[in-house]
């Protein structure tokens, strides 16, 4: 994968596995830079050494980053999108079966508008200067303007005198010392084979909130990103009010059939905890950043699979809701959407809500919703260097 990709240019695999990028403070414009944040270090990307040759000023900035060249998003209306261009990239080798349409073909339909010009005037350092004067993104400034004031000249979202969006970070001390909130809750699976119940501690995303003096009138919900851009939503209700008290089951543990078993064991169940009742405390909406006592393992790409792995250093956990159709009964266990069925009412379970999936892992960038208008996203397409840093960015409405 890292030498198909790198054969391309803008090595996109190469080095999600980073998070050690330093950062460094961008003064005066409520925004941050990273230094090398795709890749490790311009020997390994030849693209990327030749546009810093050209726009020196550019190196350790937003625009030192595959996503000067390379876009995101899969295209079709039938399933759920990814918009991150490395998750897009990584599709090629690693295709998805949930997605049916809007898949690129090669590596040159993960390109935007700047690398395609840039591949289309030789893709060597001479076509640079040849494309600078080009409008790539249609955006009415010319790439030359657009890069010299760390716009992306392949994105048309992103052009000279519009504001960036500010932001607020919360680093590791900031975050421990914020109200602790611990949970004991079931993290029901959709695909994997085992459901599992576990405690978490962090802080509740209302006290976050709270924190960053963002008062919730007008907010209509978050948006999580993981640190490969992958995002997960999440409503003012869930932000503003608790859920339901989940039940602890551990009949499903007993079963002989290893295909039967649904659950794993827990590593410890808090006293109060029975059997078929429900689970003692108030789940909350959170960002997690220990499990079972210890602190989450930090996110890195795995290459082999082109997924994620790990949880943290932050995890957003979102406990179940009822029951779809029964109000009074909050999820239970169920098995795994590809285990066969054995009628003993353990199956798979469209009503349940399957809750691990909505907890978005590597949690770094946070935006309010609604954007405000008027203003240029913060680049939450890539946070890896947020993981090495153990921070949350928070950004959009009501940052000031």
């Amino acid at each position: 994968m890292n030498r198909a990709v790198r054969s391309f240019g803008f090595a996109l695999l190469a080095v999600l596995i980073l998070g050690s990028a330093g950062w460094l403070l961008q003064a005066g414009s409520g925004q941050e830079k990273a230094s090398s944040r795709a890749y490790v270090g311009h020997e390994s990307d030849v693209d990327m050494a030749g546009f810093i040759r050209q726009y020196s000023g550019a190196a350790g900035t937003r625009l030192d980053d595959c996503q000067t060249c390379h876009r995101g998003g899969v295209e079709g209306t039938d399933t759920a999108r990814e918009y991150s261009p490395c998750s897009y990239c990584h599709l090629i080798v690693f295709p998805n079966a949930r997605y049916k349409t809007g898949v690129p073909k090669d590596y040159e339909a993960t390109l935007n508008g700047y690398g395609l010009a840039y591949k289309k005037a030789g893709r060597a350092f001479e076509a640079f200067a040849a494309i600078a004067g080009l409008d790539s993104d249609a955006d009415g400034h010319r790439n030359g303007a657009e890069i010299a004031d760390l716009r992306n000249p392949g994105d048309p979202a992103s052009r000279p005198g519009l504001p960036l969006a500010p932001t607020m970070s919360f680093g590791w001390d900031e975050i421990r010392k914020l109200p602790v909130h611990s949970q004991f809750m079931l993290m029901n699976k959709t695909t994997q084979r085992l459901d599992e119940y576990v405690t978490y501690k962090g802080v509740r995303i209302i006290d976050l909130l709270a924190a960053a003096k963002v008062h919730l009138t007008g907010v209509t919900g978050i948006t999580v990103f993981a640190p490969d851009g992958y995002s997960t939503d999440y409503s003012l209700e869930d932000i503003n009010t608790p859920f339901p008290q989940g039940f602890y089951y551990d009949g499903p543990l007993a079963f002989d059939d290893p295909d039967r078993t649904l659950l794993e064991r827990p590593a410890a169940v808090p006293p109060g905890v029975k059997n078929g009742r429900r689970i003692p405390g108030t789940p909350w909406l959170l960002l997690a950043y220990e499990r079972e006592g210890a602190l989450l393992d930090p996110s890195s790409y795995e290459q082999s699979t082109g997924r994620l792995a790990g949880e943290g250093p932050y995890r957003l956990v979102k406990p179940q809701r009822e029951l779809k159709g029964d109000p009074a009964m909050p999820g239970r266990p169920d098995r795994s959407v590809n285990a066969k069925k054995f009628g003993d009412g353990w199956d798979f379970s469209s009503r349940i809500d399957h809750n691990a999936g909505a907890g978005a892992r590597g949690a770094c960038v946070i935006r309010i919703n609604p954007m405000p208008e008027g203003y240029e996203e913060y680049d939450w397409k890539n946070g890896w260097p947020l993981i090495g840093e153990k921070k949350v960015v928070i950004y959009g409405y009501g940052i000031r």
